[in-house]
């Protein structure tokens, strides 16, 4: 099983994103999305806590040495809206800054505007990134383990 960006991949802000679980071990990550890692320019450097994939960064917290070992976690993700995503049931993957909004709004959950132009939860570790026209271009959330 992978990503394929023709199949919609529902983010759960408690369980992961689509296969992918928060809590996996790289091992089995690795046997859902595959072991060949897919470097983009936008995911920028120093990626030893992360697995990378076609518009998507997996990253792990616990034990990292200069990669996740098997002892780390699935803390969090980034993913491009090149894969086609739902939260909460709803498709974002074309989402403008209003639509998710007003999805925060139903769900009462605050969120601020960044100077950057990042939409950011103030009480939940996730934030969306806005292309230039607006739309949505990348979903950031993570899971903080006690």
């Amino acid at each position: 099983m992978s990503l394929h960006a023709e199949s919609m991949y529902e983010i759960s802000l408690t369980e992961g994103l689509g296969p992918v679980k928060f809590g996996m071990s790289p091992g089995i990550v690795k046997s859902l999305l595959g072991s060949e890692l897919c470097y983009e320019d936008w995911m920028g450097g120093n990626l030893e806590n992360f697995l990378y994939y076609k518009g998507l960064l997996i990253g792990f917290c616990g034990e990292i040495d200069d990669h996740p070992t098997d002892s780390s976690l699935v803390c969090m993700f980034l993913v491009k809206t090149s894969h086609p995503l739902s939260l909460w049931g709803q498709k974002i993957s074309n989402a403008k800054m209003e639509d998710i909004e007003s999805l925060l709004k139903v769900k009462a959950i605050k969120c601020k505007l960044l100077q950057s132009g990042v939409l950011q939860c103030v009480d939940q570790e996730l934030q969306f990134l806005f292309d230039s026209d607006g739309h949505l271009d990348e979903v950031y959330f993570a899971f903080k383990y006690s």
